[in-house]
């Protein structure tokens, strides 16, 4: 549907940047497709937001400043949303990206091991496409033996056509390699054993730092979020009384807005550090 009423105009719109997003995010749509879709969103978020927006400023009989203010705020939601949709292939791409290097060093060990079995690549990249304890890298394998197997390709077209839209750069420096390997006549049973080896001492690498960063953020933590707000809530009630002052306020704003935030701003850059590798 939205499609048929901003086809053309968005065929027009459209360029190779959101196509190589949308591939890159296993998103199955063409982007004139995408764009039509984006556009008719925004269209009907401006039109219910409004709606509503008018809708309360008749009702509650709102002044001029603050009817303004609304309408603002909601003119700026929905530039917000038209932009999150079309950031989002990105952002997906981007997310894969990270989940293809957590899984890519524990796949490379199994491509080690299947080709010091004697398997050709073709039957590789078909085995793993079925084991989906790899997670997004099982996707990238199954597209390279779709290309195999559905387009007619030769195992390199398929691994170059993978290179071209793979959002990790560690597989894509992997596929690349591959690549050169065999069209100099090298032997890919040696470069796949090299290349676990190496991912797999990387992510030892990583997962030490990562422990050790976690160790700080826990004594960080507990210094803060613990030790550092009984302390607040001990101290301020003490100098409340000795100044004869008393004034809850400021403990119900401690308890109720500091203490979350406190939390949450752990809770989040801890989710950040953990996702990074």
């Amino acid at each position: 549907m939205c499609y048929r009423w901003f086809g053309k105009a968005a065929e027009n719109a459209s360029n190779d940047k959101l196509e190589l997003d949308l591939e890159r995010s296993h998103m199955e749509i063409r982007s004139a497709a995408y764009l039509s879709y984006v556009w008719v969103s925004t269209i009907l978020a401006v039109i219910a937001s409004s709606i509503i927006c008018v809708s309360i400023i008749l009702l509650a009989g709102l002044d001029i400043v603050i009817s303004i203010i609304l309408l603002v705020l909601v003119a700026l939601s929905n530039i917000i949303i038209y932009f999150y949709f079309m950031k989002m292939p990105a952002m997906r791409a981007k997310s894969r990206g990270k989940k293809i290097n957590l899984h890519l060093p524990y796949a490379l060990n199994f491509i080690a091991a299947m080709s010091a079995a004697g398997v050709t690549p073709t039957e590789i990249f078909r085995s793993l496409s079925k084991q989906r304890i790899y997670g997004e890298i099982r996707e990238e394998a199954l597209w390279i033996y779709r290309d195999v197997e559905l387009l007619g390709r030769d195992i390199i077209s398929a691994i170059k056509a993978n290179i071209n839209r793979t959002p990790s750069e560690k597989f894509k420096e992997f596929l690349q390699g591959a690549v050169v390997t065999v069209q100099s006549g090298g032997a890919l049973k040696p470069y796949f054993m090299n290349k676990a080896e190496q991912y797999t001492r990387e992510n030892r690498v990583e997962q030490r730092q990562l422990i050790e960063s976690l160790g700080i953020m826990a004594e960080a933590y507990v210094s803060a979020a613990v030790a550092g707000i009984l302390m607040i809530l001990v101290v301020i009630p003490v100098m409340m009384i000795i100044t004869n002052q008393f004034d809850p306020i400021l403990l119900y704003l401690i308890s109720i807005i500091m203490i979350p935030l406190i939390h949450i701003g752990f809770a989040v850059i801890l989710s950040s550090m953990i996702q990074n590798v």
